[in-house]
């Protein structure tokens, strides 16, 4: 069994004044699985146009099948991340974009490398999800980068740990090819929701 940091684990909710440690670390990019794909990887097909004619019902169709899109691709993300994070956690940050942050319990963790040493540390975990919702994110605050926002709720038993409800939003971003797109995790952020009743 791993050992781990009773801080880092529990986050910011038992540390005096509200302080929070935060790990910022230079992200390499050497890290990413160029050329072939693996099970980790989010692949969908292309992603539609967004309204080539721009009459207002054509755009609400577009909008209704780029919802549709991003929901399908939000479901196998959730699929994939929860089951690498249970079953093949070194395969984890394969899902991550080269800079993309963690925040996890209120504790700050940038770049590939220290996401890896992140999970490294944790102890084995059950993951079950109760509950799945998804957006588009609008072009304009992403700076027309496809984007997804994915919220997801249910509980966590840790090994060695007392089981917890938690709640993580990714936010997912789209790499495309011309055969296909490739989502990738930019922003992450887990909490524990039950603590104050601990």
């Amino acid at each position: 069994m791993r050992k781990f940091r009773r801080d880092w684990f529990q986050g910011d909710r038992e540390r005096p004044h509200g302080k929070s440690d935060h790990f910022h670390e230079e992200p390499h990019t050497s890290h990413s699985c160029r050329g072939s794909r693996t099970r980790e990887d989010v692949v969908t097909p292309p992603l539609l146009e967004q309204g080539a004619s721009g009459s207002p019902m054509a755009m609400s169709v577009d909008f209704k099948t780029y919802v549709d899109q991003a929901c399908r691709a939000a479901e196998e993300f959730v699929n994939i991340y929860y089951e690498t994070m249970d079953k093949r956690r070194r395969a984890l940050t394969r899902l991550y974009l080269d800079k993309a942050t963690l925040i996890w319990n209120g504790n700050v963790v940038t770049g590939l490398e220290a996401l890896t040493n992140f999970f490294e540390m944790l102890p084995s975990s059950e993951f079950q999800v109760n509950m799945l919702d998804c957006q588009p994110v609008h072009e304009q605050a992403t700076q027309a980068q496809t984007t997804v926002l994915v919220v997801t709720s249910g509980t966590v038993k840790f090994d060695g740990n007392k089981q917890h409800y938690f709640n993580q939003n990714f936010l997912l971003t789209a790499q495309s090819t011309p055969n296909n797109t490739v989502w990738k995790i930019a922003s992450d952020c887990f909490r524990f929701q039950d603590w104050a009743s601990s």
